[in-house]
């Protein structure tokens, strides 16, 4: 005789003060569905939102039955059963006068059938604990009454530990499938305030964000800490230990989840519990169990608390407090964690998985095997590899350095050189670079030594030496085994050192090979940094455009590669604060060095982007007329340089102190400052110390004392120092340094009377340099001399276009207001509405070149010409790159951009 039960009433809620409002209101809004299922393991509160979701039903005049199974409702018989009676009371004789306990099964499940069809209104019926009923007469019991088309009215909810077993694909294409997972039922931190609001006093609102955080939102773990802070008066201590391997917890775990399950699969569990994440190869390679790629393709049927990470359940990761009870339970049973991390390393490491490999060999203990890892795969090659580069992997090591032997790994230590370098960290760069030189004995290692002990001639601010340079320029034409990443850091420092020797056409082609072989190595990270060297090498040739577009290129990249507000995000803001501060655009320029330097200040960089920093805040104070705060900034800089080791940096503090002292007229105060911090006048003849090449920014002695002499009105001897700093230069000067010699040299003719050659020196330096492009230096010459430059081209009669260019030149440039984004305007825009570079990507879009084949034509990133062709496409009002090409090819049609933006 079968028992029947009467109670088909939701349960009382768990969390009846927790009200779901955002998955109650995703349920309303996508309407009702045939089947919907709710599936979580146990603690998850799945009962608890349907409950809700029950009475908000019936708050809205819904018809639904709530049955509540239990392990007996397993036999299709009782099941069936359990529905008829939970049927009827919405039947009109209240299903009286039929009693159908034995009857067959079939018969039954047509007398439900038809009590279904007799429903006249729509119908939810509500299934809680389903897992108990799940057998595979049960779910084709379900099947059957989904697959109905006369019971369209009818929808189902499955409230259960595991997902049902019959297809689901048909629903899923009619959209009558909704599911309700894990993700769905984690508490958020507003619930989680909600929880333990008046409940748990103790517990502080950032304590509550803590612990929801490492509970993932799970209900019944945030419940058993509300159970435990309320007993115990040292909640502190609680959340600090709080996990699986808490005893409450812990038997929680092992009564409603663990225990319950097979012993395979239990066995499974406890053999992968140390991995961070798992996946169907990786279980393969380091289970014992013969079978872990099917026990891994299981766990799915027993709704345990795991997360997806990879959306299609290729890789999964256990709940942090269940794989904590799991870890516990494995070191109870006698596996070795170690043992099983360390075969997960070696797995890694075949798959040139670098990162994850070492990641498990450090949880392993084994130090030894990360430092192996790292040395097989380039030692410090992997600073630069891939797109975000290896700085971290390195950072794990060298936390455990004092625990690895290093001599026997020296490509590793020289990363360790190479990162505690970027880090600023240069005493100890030095040490692992004479730890590598004293381990070395020549053959290729010598030249990976070469070329990292150039790279620390940058971040310690010292000049390469000539033999060394040379060295790598033969290293490179040795075209037979130099390792591609090798190379392009090679072609990487040739480039940085031609450009600070101010041989630009050198720095460029060097600059341009870097780029290319970090590309073709798979490191966008290291090919990132040749921004630095080429737009630099652009800025001081007169090509400001192409610089700011390098800039913006470097920008765009770091952002979307390493992160708004990483290092090299800050590079390239920095430099072009450079740009910008030169056009006088002072706003901009500000807002952008406002976080950028001091950022640069803390972390990764070298002299000259300090020295970038720097002289275009000083520009910014000076063309606004800030003198203490030009002081200021120059106070704050020179505590940098200290600090940082940075003689240079200070020599070019040092140098613009004098020159604003020059420019305030504190000449008495000019020439005192200048020969104390080694500006003397002595020096001004000496030929290392006035060699411009040498100094791309800044000032000489000569220049300081030619600007003395001329400010007290000793032209003779003011035209003396000036004619010996030029006679004496074996290159002619960059095009900001010609500009700054020009201007002085004007002034000094004026000052001579000699106003025609001044006109003429006016009219060759604005027809044949892009004095527009370099503003500053005219206009902080200061009002009195430009006013003498206006009327020089008035009373001279020059040529038209030379006054138009002089006064385009003195024009100010609106102050905007507020910051400007991350990648700001600049680029010189084609008729067609596209700057030159967006022609370019068109061109050869238009010719039918790839993505790819397009950034190697143009020496860019994927990710750069996918961001050039969406601002095309948005110009061209056009989604498509076929669109796109006919646009452009249709110069009347109504898709043309418009050519002012």
């Amino acid at each position: 005789m079968i028992i029947i039960r009467t109670q088909f009433q939701p349960p009382a809620s768990n969390y009846p003060h927790i009200a779901r409002q955002a998955i109650l209101g995703q349920l309303q809004r996508s309407g009702a569905r045939r089947l919907t299922v709710i599936v979580a393991p146990a603690g998850y509160g799945k009962t608890s939102l349907a409950a809700q979701w029950y009475a908000h039903l019936k708050s809205q005049g819904s018809t639904l039955v709530w049955l509540q199974l239990d392990a007996d409702d397993c036999d299709e018989g009782h099941f069936l059963l359990t529905m008829l009676e939970a049927l009827a009371p919405l039947l009109p004789d209240d299903g009286r006068g039929l009693d159908a306990s034995s009857m067959p099964v079939a018969a039954v499940l047509s007398v439900v059938i038809t009590r279904l069809r007799q429903i006249d209104t729509p119908v939810t019926l509500f299934f809680d604990d389903y897992h108990f009923a799940q057998t595979d007469a049960t779910e084709a019991l379900m099947a059957r009454l989904l697959a109905a088309a006369d019971l369209s009215h009818v929808s189902l909810v499955l409230i259960s530990r595991s997902a049902p077993r019959f297809p689901l694909s048909t629903l899923r294409l009619d959209g009558e499938l909704r599911q309700i997972g894990v993700a769905d039922l984690s508490f958020s931190d507003a619930e989680a305030q909600e929880f333990f609001a008046g409940r748990s006093m103790s517990l502080t609102h950032a304590q509550i964000g803590v612990l929801n955080k490492r509970t993932e939102g799970w209900a019944v773990a945030l419940q058993m800490v509300r159970v435990l802070v309320n007993d115990n008066a040292d909640s502190g201590a609680i959340l600090d230990t709080f996990d699986g391997s808490n005893s409450e917890m812990g038997r929680y775990l092992s009564e409603q989840v663990f225990s319950r399950l097979p012993d395979d699969i239990q066995r499974f569990l406890t053999e992968t519990a140390s991995l961070p994440e798992i996946g169907r190869p990786l279980v393969a390679a380091v289970c014992t169990l013969p079978d872990a790629v099917a026990l891994f393709n299981r766990l799915g049927t027993y709704a345990l608390p795991i997360a997806v990470l990879d959306g299609q359940g290729q890789w999964v990761r256990y709940h942090p407090v269940f794989n904590s009870f799991l870890k516990e339970e494995a070191e109870r049973i006698g596996i070795d964690a170690n043992q099983v991390l360390g075969k997960a390393a070696r797995w890694f490491q075949a798959r040139k998985d670098c990162d994850a490999a070492v990641r498990h060999a450090m949880l392993a203990g084994d130090t030894a095997l990360a430092a192996e890892i790292v040395e097989a795969a380039g030692g410090w090659r992997l600073v630069y590899a891939t797109t975000r580069g290896g700085t971290l992997l390195f950072q794990t090591l060298i936390a455990k350095a004092a625990e690895i032997n290093l001599s026997a790994f020296p490509l590793t230590t020289l990363g360790l050189s190479v990162i505690s370098a970027k880090a600023g960290q240069l005493d100890t760069a030095n040490h692992y670079l004479a730890l590598t030189e004293r381990a070395t004995s020549g053959g290729q290692l010598s030249r990976d030594l070469r070329v990292v002990r150039v790279l620390l001639s940058l971040y310690t601010d010292r000049w390469a030496g000539a033999d060394d340079l040379s060295a790598l320029e033969a290293d490179l034409s040795q075209d037979n085994d130099i390792e591609l990443i090798h190379r392009a850091l090679a072609l990487n420092m040739l480039s940085y050192n031609f450009l600070i020797r101010t041989e630009l056409d050198r720095a460029l082609h060097y600059g341009q090979l870097a780029m290319r072989a970090f590309r073709d190595g798979g490191a966008d990270f290291g090919a990132m940094h040749l921004y630095t060297h080429i737009g630099q090498a652009s800025f001081f040739s007169g090509d400001s455009v192409s610089a700011a577009e390098a800039y913006r290129n470097l920008i765009v990249e770091a952002q979307t590669h390493v992160g708004k507000g990483s290092d090299l995000d800050a590079v390239g803001q920095v430099l072009e604060s450079e740009i910008l501060s030169m056009r006088c655009e002072r706003a901009a320029a500000a807002s952008a060095l406002s976080w950028a330097l001091p950022h640069l200040e803390r972390h990764d960089t070298w002299f000259d982007l300090l020295a970038a920093g720097f002289m275009a805040q000083q520009r910014v104070h000076r063309l606004n007329g800030d003198v203490i705060a030009a002081h200021a900034a120059m106070d704050s800089a020179r505590s940098v340089a200290t600090r940082r080791g940075f003689g240079r940096l200070a020599r070019l503090i040092d140098g613009e102190r004098v020159m604003l002292l020059i420019a305030t007229g504190d000449l008495d105060e000019a020439e005192r400052f200048a020969a104390v911090c080694g500006f003397s006048r002595q020096s001004a003849t000496a030929d290392n110390a006035n060699m411009l090449a040498y100094h791309l920014r800044g000032s000489v002695p000569a220049l300081l004392w030619t600007r003395i002499d001329v400010a007290r009105g000793e032209i003779a001897r003011a035209r003396g120092g000036f004619e010996r700093l030029r006679t004496q230069q074996p290159a002619k000067p960059h095009v900001p340094r010609q500009i700054e010699l020009g201007l002085l040299d004007i002034r000094l003719l004026l000052a001579e009377d000699r106003t025609c050659e001044a006109a003429g020196k006016l009219s060759d330096m604005l027809l044949s340099l892009p004095v527009g492009d370099y503003r500053a230096i005219l206009q902080i010459e200061g009002t009195d001399f430009t006013e003498r430059l206006r009327t020089l081209a008035i009373s001279m009669d020059v040529a038209d276009v030379v006054s138009q260019r002089l006064s385009d030149a003195l024009k100010i440039v609106p102050d905007l207001n507020g910051p400007i984004g991350g990648i700001r305007p600049g680029p010189t825009i084609e008729p067609s509405g596209l700057t030159e570079r967006e022609e370019s990507v068109m061109h050869l879009l238009s010719a039918g070149l790839s993505n790819k084949e397009i950034g190697r034509k143009l020496s860019l990133s994927d990710n750069t010409v996918k961001f050039h062709l969406r601002n095309i496409f948005a110009k061209l009002n056009v989604t498509t790159r076929t669109a796109a090409v006919m646009a452009m090819r249709d110069p009347q049609g109504s898709r043309r951009p418009n050519p002012n933006g």
